[in-house]
């Protein structure tokens, strides 16, 4: 049989082993990350993942909002600390464009984190591990997506990895920790808090305290920064959490209970789908395809790999960083699968560190290029039908209308009666959201001239001129726009 089998392997080898070293193909791929994270997302729009939830928190801040504490488009208390929506203010004062300054923080920093896996991935294997490092984050389902989402998932990953990789250099090096990396330690924890909670402490703890049990004696100790590293960021995010159950009645039922509570108690967020415990496993497989499938098999199949898990410092943090998270999220009753996306990069350099491990020569290296030609292939065609499929079929609709709106009301006081798009209080450039019952009396006391309406609560209003537009929403059947009459 090895007659056969062995020709077979050299064929597969020749074309596909030299892929990984190659800078031309280190260049094009590079080049088609960066294309699908900038239009992974497009057409751009507001309409799904909570994109308007997180948008209004700085669009109320321009409107002269609290900086502190926001409000969902609706008016309920918003969930997540505002450091996003300070970041994309600031964006916007420079840019003068909201889709810019909503999506240009998340893309940066998968511009940092490529960057930085880039470098990191060539120091773990000089010889392609760059390469891998990058296509392995950037060529998947979920990466592209999350980079231009109006979410703070690309920013908090960003800060939970500069707190792994700080790790990671200490584990590897065996140095002890300075204070110029203590401080960024803190700094990047406390950016991390303020993005998204204390959700970080998921990521990090159980991986440190594997690594306290697994690793090395004489490096055990190297993977705690210093309790003031961990106190400090945790009391100036208790102390903002604090002054709003103090100030804000409605803080601790929406942020409190409904928000950090309804992680461990679906109960009290019933409207969120309950999934199964072992709901991220199955996820992780099918979208990280195919290092996925690589990660699996390079320990299955070399002993070499197998040890390097055991005894190389890095390598041993590595798998406990992505390992224990998985498993803490794993555990944790709310699942949702972006919610596991800060995993993946310490797994990119996970998927590195044991193809350098392997040892297998030109076949591990061949099995590599042939998963770069299939995460190309496959997650380049499927991004490509994406975006056609949302410009065929108008997936920026709502966009368009509030365009339109913007442009008929012509400059009058318009009213916004909220429906069940959250968006469209910030496609039409409103203020804030108006109760049918409100929106009436404002309209009956000449309050406002120019009236947006979901076509079910029309009926709630009297001696409305005929409208003026008329156009399909999303979850809406359709909108109308009603203009006051001008008196000559």
């Amino acid at each position: 049989m090895s007659h056969w089998i062995a020709p077979m392997a050299e064929r597969f080898e020749k074309p596909f082993s030299p892929l990984i070293s190659s800078p031309l193909v280190q260049r094009w791929i590079l080049v088609l990350i960066l294309v699908m994270c900038a239009c992974g997302n497009l057409p751009w729009n507001l309409d799904e993942y909570d994109q308007a939830k997180q948008a209004y928190v700085s669009y109320e801040i321009s409107k002269g909002g609290d900086w502190l504490y926001q409000h969902v488009p609706r008016g309920g208390t918003a969930t997540k600390p505002p450091f996003a929506g300070w970041i994309s203010l600031g964006f916007f004062s420079v840019t003068g464009s909201w889709d810019v300054a909503w999506r240009l923080p998340g893309f940066l920093c998968t511009l940092v984190l490529l960057a930085m896996l880039f470098r990191e991935g060539g120091r773990i294997l000089p010889d392609g591990g760059a390469l891998l490092a990058a296509a392995a984050f950037g060529l998947n389902f979920l990466t592209p997506r999350v980079s231009t989402l109006v979410r703070t998932d690309m920013m908090l990953t960003l800060w939970i990895f500069l707190c792994g990789w700080l790790i990671y250099r200490k584990v590897r090096d065996g140095t002890d920790w300075e204070n110029s990396e203590r401080w960024m330690f803190a700094i990047a924890m406390l950016a991390a808090l303020l993005t998204k909670g204390p959700i970080i402490y998921a990521f990090l703890l159980p991986g440190m305290a594997a690594y306290a049990f697994l690793g090395p004696v004489d490096r055990r100790r190297l993977v705690w920064s210093g309790w003031w590293t961990w106190l400090l960021p945790l009391a100036i995010f208790v102390g903002w959490g604090v002054y709003g159950l103090l100030t804000n009645r409605e803080f601790y039922e929406d942020v409190v209970v409904r928000e950090f509570f309804s992680r461990f108690d679906q109960s009290l967020k019933s409207r969120e789908r309950q999934q199964p415990i072992w709901f991220y496993f199955p996820h992780l497989l099918h979208k990280f395809l195919p290092w996925s499938l690589l990660a699996i098999a390079l320990p299955l199949i070399s002993q070499n790999v197998r040890t390097a898990i055991r005894r190389d410092p890095a390598t041993l943090w590595l798998a406990c960083w992505v390992v224990g998270g998985l498993l803490c999220m794993t555990f944790i009753p709310s699942k949702r699968v972006d919610r596991i996306f800060p995993l993946i990069p310490p797994f990119c350099l996970l998927v590195v560190a044991m193809v350098a491990a392997c040892r297998c020569g030109a076949r591990v290296r061949a099995w590599v290029g042939a998963a770069l030609v299939f995460s190309v292939l496959f997650w380049g065609s499927y991004f490509a039908g994406i975006i056609w499929i949302g410009y065929h079929k108008k997936f920026d609709r709502l966009v368009i209308l509030g365009e339109a709106v913007r442009d008929l009301s012509d400059g009058r006081a318009l009213g916004v009666v909220a429906g069940n798009d959250e968006g469209m209080i910030l496609y039409t450039d409103g203020k804030k959201f108006l109760r049918p019952e409100d929106a009436a009396e404002l309209w009956k006391g000449n309050q406002i001239s120019a009236l947006l309406v979901p076509e079910r609560l029309v009926s709630a209003f009297q001696d409305l001129p005929a409208p003026i537009l008329d156009e399909a929403g999303k979850r809406e059947a359709r909108y109308f726009l009603f203009l006051r009459q001008q008196s000559r």
